[in-house]
């Protein structure tokens, strides 16, 4: 369930570049949590095509959902937190 550890620590991330707004650690935990997104999307898809439970399925979809969701946030938080910096 490693897919699965990425989509929280995806989350964790996506939290903490709010928390800590500043400068370098924006820098830091944006890119993370983009990176864990991503991997807890592909992750989740490639591993529930092989789950043998349906139990395992449903986590892992959650996982490519709670990816997607973090992704989407993180796209608008480069719109609102991070575009008015780069200019």
């Amino acid at each position: 369930m490693i897919p699965y550890t990425a989509s929280i620590l995806a989350m964790v991330a996506y939290m903490l570049h709010f928390w800590w707004s500043a400068a370098p650690a924006v820098n830091i935990f944006w890119p993370t949590a983009g990176f864990f997104a991503i991997f807890s999307i592909y992750g989740g898809i490639i591993a529930r095509a092989h789950a043998d439970t349906e139990h395992k399925k449903a986590v892992l979809m959650a996982t490519t959902v709670v990816g997607c969701l973090v992704l989407l946030g993180l796209s608008l938080s480069a719109i609102f937190l991070l575009a008015p910096t780069a200019g």
